[in-house]
């Protein structure tokens, strides 16, 4: 389960090369080249509509509003990057994550900071060092109602244990925020486990993510910048759903 963390880190001199070599930016950037048109189209519709955010709440929020502008720029570029199979996934996510991250504690929203923490730790880190990651994954069903049981009661206990710790806290939001971070959890362990399943936890997860900084947007501690990269991932979600090329018409991973 934990075999390519474990390589990963047990190797880190040889993984670290994959970084420090000649032609390293140039490969990077080549791996944004070659994606379908949906996948350019969503990242322009995004483009434009975080242009938007940033110039109704600037003035307002400065910081705030520049780093949710660089975080939902990014964090969709991951997503896209991840369904391309593109290695340019790690950097996006991982200076997204920090973006996001910083408008989480910002905002008071503790679990979605902290969710975003553990993407760059556990995700978008290995994703740099190994360019491969993403390769030759074969996802798998759930053989019977049991795995969902066994799932489901996971994110229950989750979400109770992570509810209890943020209510100790100043989190103004806790019911959704925490409920963002179990989610959030739980499609990391069906990820990791490479089950197709995880793809019903990410989309409910966007929909949730979008009420929560909905929420806080309507609180005065936030802007549109972050529900309308949500709301991308979503049509993203959308796309893997119902294309040709998507979740359950292929085998792998997208």
């Amino acid at each position: 389960m934990f075999d390519r963390y474990v390589d990963v880190l047990t190797n880190l001199p040889k993984y670290s090369k994959n970084v420090f070599r000649k032609n390293y930016f140039s490969w990077l950037f080549n791996q944004c080249r070659g994606w379908g048109r949906f996948s350019y189209g969503l990242l322009i519709f995004n483009f434009v509509l975080q242009v938007i955010s940033l110039v109704q709440s600037f003035n307002a929020a400065p910081l705030q509003s520049g780093l949710s502008f660089i975080g939902g720029n990014l964090s969709v570029a991951c997503v896209i990057g991840i369904s391309n199979r593109s290695g340019i996934q790690g950097w996006a996510g991982a200076f997204s994550a920090i973006c996001i991250a910083s408008v989480g504690f910002m905002a008071g929203n503790f679990a979605t900071a902290w969710e975003q923490i553990g993407y760059l730790l556990f995700l978008d880190f290995f994703c740099i060092l190994d360019p491969k990651w993403n390769d030759n994954i074969q996802a798998e069903k759930f053989e019977n109602l049991r795995e969902w049981l066994y799932y489901i009661i996971f994110f229950v206990l989750a979400w109770g244990v992570i509810y209890y710790i943020f209510s100790l806290t100043s989190d103004p939001r806790v019911f959704l925020d925490s409920l963002n971070l179990a989610m959030a959890i739980t499609g990391s362990l069906l990820e990791l486990n490479r089950k197709r399943e995880q793809y019903f936890v990410w989309t409910i997860s966007s929909v949730f993510t979008i009420a929560l900084w909905i929420q806080t947007m309507l609180q005065g501690d936030g802007n549109f910048a972050l529900i309308f990269s949500y709301s991308v991932f979503f049509l993203n979600d959308m796309y893997a759903f119902f294309s040709t090329r998507g979740w359950f018409r292929t085998s792998h991973q997208i």
